[in-house]
């Protein structure tokens, strides 16, 4: 025997259930001719009769009917589980995101906060997140490579929609004895015929270009990292005892007891966090993330608007 027609099976159960082919053609939306030519098909492919039709008492089924009856709603209820069960692997697979950062950015408190209540929100989301320099996770995400990305510094690209997620002012690691002079806080003058170290211009042109023209103005002499990992940026500080322009973040997060992180004292020397996407990418996992930054950021908008009238 062939493998029987669900659809078959389903009409047969209606019938079944409703005692009659009229009521049950109404609740399938289906024309009751029809309806009785698919039972037909189904009994001459099971071998035996389902129902007796005789027009005074209605719709009866047979005992082959009534034997079948349970097997026939266990086949059609694993039909339904089987359906919802793909419909929940297609919204598992819609729901994945593929998340290009900075590797350094890990340790952005504002990253963290809002990748935090993405996933409060959406728990059943899979990110994947792709490390790369800001400049190569713009190219990627152009090249529909990755889905969106956590850039860092000016943003010039077109194809592009970006939210600034936060700003933070540039510091200064250093070792304890050279950030005693400054305080809580150095002024870019302190520091004025004195080298700094920072990431080579390769690595973000426009980012490089926002920051070299400032530390200029005081004299300030730029060389370059050999290395622009964290552990890296720590251990030349130490090695070379030159002083490592970082972002302010970084006190909340520097292990080393022998160095220390000093912000800036000029309130205008900041760079942003952006979270960027395509042009009119609106894709479920996608609109998801944005959404939720979007309302993040209106949120501390208003926290520290509040702050500045109380």
């Amino acid at each position: 025997m062939t493998n029987i027609d669900i659809r078959q099976v389903r009409m047969f159960v209606a019938v079944a259930d409703a005692l009659s082919f009229t009521r049950a053609a109404a609740t399938l939306h289906v024309a009751q001719p029809w309806l009785s030519v698919q039972i037909r098909k189904l009994e001459d492919q099971v071998g035996f009769p389902l129902f007796f039709r005789n027009r005074n008492r209605g719709v009866v089924l047979t005992r082959q009917g009534k034997a079948f009856l349970e097997p026939a709603r266990a086949y059609v209820e694993a039909a339904l589980q089987a359906g919802d069960a793909a419909k929940d692997i297609r919204g598992y697979q819609a729901l994945s995101l593929k998340l290009g950062a900075p590797d350094f950015s890990a340790e952005i408190p504002a990253r963290g906060a809002l990748l935090d209540l993405f996933v409060g929100r959406y728990p059943r989301m899979e990110i994947e997140i792709v490390n790369a320099w800001s400049a190569q996770l713009l190219d990627a995400l152009l090249d529909h490579e990755i889905d969106m990305a956590f850039t860092v510094g000016p943003f010039e690209r077109a194809g592009c929609e970006v939210i600034d997620i936060a700003h933070y002012r540039w510091a200064i690691l250093a070792e304890h004895d050279q950030a005693a002079e400054w305080g809580d806080d150095v002024p870019l003058s302190a520091l004025r015929g004195r080298q700094v170290a920072s990431f080579r211009r390769n690595i973000n042109p426009a980012f490089y270009d926002s920051i070299a023209p400032r530390l200029a103005e005081h004299d300030i002499e730029i060389v370059a990292l050999p290395e622009s990992s964290l552990c890296g940026i720590r251990r030349h500080a130490v090695r070379t005892h030159i002083p490592v322009l970082i972002s302010e973040w970084h006190a909340q997060s520097n292990p080393d007891p022998d160095l220390t992180v000093v912000p800036f004292r000029e309130a205008d020397f900041t760079f942003a966090l952006h979270l960027v996407r395509r042009e009119n990418d609106d894709r479920p996992a996608v609109r998801g993330l944005w959404d939720v930054a979007r309302a993040s950021v209106a949120a501390n908008v208003d926290k520290k608007f509040v702050s500045s009238v109380l």
